[in-house]
């Protein structure tokens, strides 16, 4: 009997004992509240090319029941900021456009964050991870560069001593030429001694006039196969408006290149090639297609 008393005891001991201790704590319930993140990044126009403007634009969304009161915006363009400020009362989708970045040759990287503004009420951490996006830009060159190789048929013109083949470019805006690309082949290797000339020329009445500058590529490093050749320029800096790109040999030792073409004109207008062949006319001739180039 004492021993059930004692039994009894114990266990009502026991529960007070339960009953007077802590209660195990409950997790907190993640705050789902709202979640700022930048949607998207785009650049109009979608293709960007060396020497021209472009827009960026930027899409930040915010999702749940909470309407903070304002966020923090931030856009960045490789070491340029374009945007550093508050957006008061924001919508559920914003849309900020930004005027005009100048394209160089060097990749953009376009860099967004949006961060919560609102004093009282922060954006929860677990949201936070959609609160950057970035793109990079590569700015295209000027010119027709062939977008697919294998699904077109190109041509190939001569350049040599008696036949000289001109491009004409049309700058929309002050523009500076750091290198032109020829896509160029040989039938045999010339020597050392004989360059392909390159020049930029002005615009003569509709023809190739006066050489602005000159640079040349090396007759030697032209092979069978066609392939992309450059010729560098320094300090050119051009206003808008039609110039010319000229290729000659200035030297019989060599057979001279061939320079590819497309039919139709991908870059240009029908008016936009000139031929001179000096064994027959020395005179400029329209060709009516274009030349496979690129301006750097």
């Amino acid at each position: 009997m004492r021993a059930a008393v004692a039994l009894m005891a114990m266990l009502l001991l026991a529960g007070c004992m339960q009953q007077d201790g802590a209660q195990p704590t409950q997790p907190t319930a993640p705050d789902y509240s709202y979640d700022l993140l930048v949607k998207d990044v785009s650049t109009l126009p979608q293709n960007v090319y060396i020497g021209d403007n472009y827009t960026v634009e930027v899409f930040v969304q915010r999702y749940g029941v909470y309407a903070p009161s304002a966020y923090r915006l931030r856009v960045f363009d490789s070491g340029q900021t374009l945007y550093d400020g508050i957006v008061s009362k924001p919508g559920l989708m914003e849309s900020f456009s930004f005027n005009y970045t100048d394209a160089d040759d060097q990749p953009h990287n376009i860099r967004v964050y949006v961060e919560s503004a609102d004093i009282l009420h922060s954006e929860p951490p677990l949201s936070l991870e959609n609160n950057f996006l970035q793109r990079t830009v590569h700015p295209q060159p000027l010119g027709y560069y062939g977008a697919c190789y294998s699904c077109m048929h190109l041509y190939y013109d001569a350049v040599s001593y008696v036949m000289r083949q001109a491009q004409s470019i049309n700058m929309t805006r002050g523009f500076t030429v750091h290198r032109v690309g020829l896509y160029l082949r040989a039938a045999a290797s010339a020597p050392n001694n004989a360059p392909v000339v390159v020049e930029i020329c002005r615009d003569d009445r509709g023809q190739p006039g006066e050489a602005i500058a000159s640079s040349s590529i090396e007759g030697a490093e032209v092979g069978h196969d066609p392939a992309w050749h450059y010729a560098q320029f320094q300090n050119l800096t051009l206003p808008a408006g039609r110039y010319w790109i000229v290729a000659r040999l200035d030297t019989t030792d060599s057979y001279g290149v061939q320079w590819a073409r497309s039919e139709g004109n991908p870059y240009g207008e029908e008016y936009d090639t000139m031929a001179m062949d000096l064994t027959d006319w020395a005179a400029w001739d329209y060709k009516r297609f274009d030349f496979v180039f690129q301006i750097y």
